[in-house]
């Protein structure tokens, strides 16, 4: 006998009744953070998104309706780029619930709250490593020069790089998660492949870090003086040990003094202060 579930993994193409029920999911998931609260987070507007596909599935105004709404209203928070992913499974998993109650054959609802809670924070360190240490830094790294020139192609390319992803991102993971079903998320969870996507994205993050450091920090000393007859300039010699090494240090310090929850507004006062004395001795310039 075939599984239903495995069928959806293997089918690859939305019909039109699909495709207008990812591209609401789409749409109704951007105003995920619309109400959020200490007790339930995002769990209110979850419920919110899901209310149209819900009525879809059981019918407006029935009990199994109010029951399946007030599954969602569960307390849920989760990275706003991945929700799309966790609901398109969700509502895959109502409509199984659905089926196997109009064919008589059991179902764990309680699996459906379950499985939205194990994959919520998971997903949310993915989606923080993908948007914060990746996507906003790519997208920093490849207009912060044109920016810096004064050019407007700077902020519309940091639009440009910044926005197409996350569409991408919130599409992808709405079909991916509706057509997958719940047999590739318990595969995923027990391969550990959750915890080598949110390691590689996190080391790629601070390559990324790195080399706009290396780019962008400009910090070098113009320190020489004569000793014995010899030419010592301070800066050649900072070079023969590692190249940037100024830039490297300066920013471990703000990163060491800001990772202290410190106010950032000092921490650029302190750095322009710094920047006048040395200039003024002589020391950088």
């Amino acid at each position: 006998m075939t599984n239903p579930t495995e069928t959806k993994v293997l089918s690859t193409k939305l019909d039109k009744k699909e495709r207008k029920l990812l591209w609401k999911l789409f749409w109704r998931s951007n105003y995920l953070m619309f109400c959020a609260s200490y007790t339930k987070q995002q769990g209110i507007t979850y419920s919110w998104v899901m209310e149209p596909f819900l009525e879809n599935i059981y019918g407006k105004g029935t009990d199994a309706f109010y029951a399946a709404m007030a599954r969602h209203q569960d307390f849920y928070n989760t990275n706003t780029g991945m929700n799309n992913f966790i609901a398109a499974l969700t509502i895959s998993m109502e409509e199984e619930n659905k089926l196997a109650t109009d064919n008589g054959t059991p179902f764990d609802e309680t699996s459906i709250s379950a499985l939205k809670t194990a994959l919520m924070g998971p997903l949310a360190g993915i989606g923080d490593s993908v948007y914060l240490s990746v996507i906003r830094v790519v997208a920093t790294g490849v207009a912060l020069g044109l920016s810096q020139q004064g050019n407007i192609l700077g902020p519309i390319l940091f639009l440009v790089v910044a926005s197409i992803p996350n569409a991408l991102i919130r599409w992808f993971g709405g079909v991916l998660g509706y057509k997958s079903g719940g047999a590739f998320i318990s595969k995923a969870m027990k391969s550990g492949s959750f915890n080598a996507i949110t390691k590689g994205c996190t080391v790629l993050g601070l390559i990324m870090t790195g080399a706009m450091t290396a780019q962008f920090v400009t910090f070098t000393t113009t320190f020489s003086q004569k000793i014995g007859g010899t030419e010592f300039n301070l800066q050649q010699i900072l070079d023969s040990i590692l190249p940037g090494l100024l830039p490297l240090t300066l920013t471990m310090l703000c990163f060491a003094y800001l990772r202290k929850h410190n106010r950032p507004v000092r921490a650029l006062l302190t750095v322009f202060l710094i920047a006048i004395i040395l200039t003024v001795l002589g020391i950088t310039g």
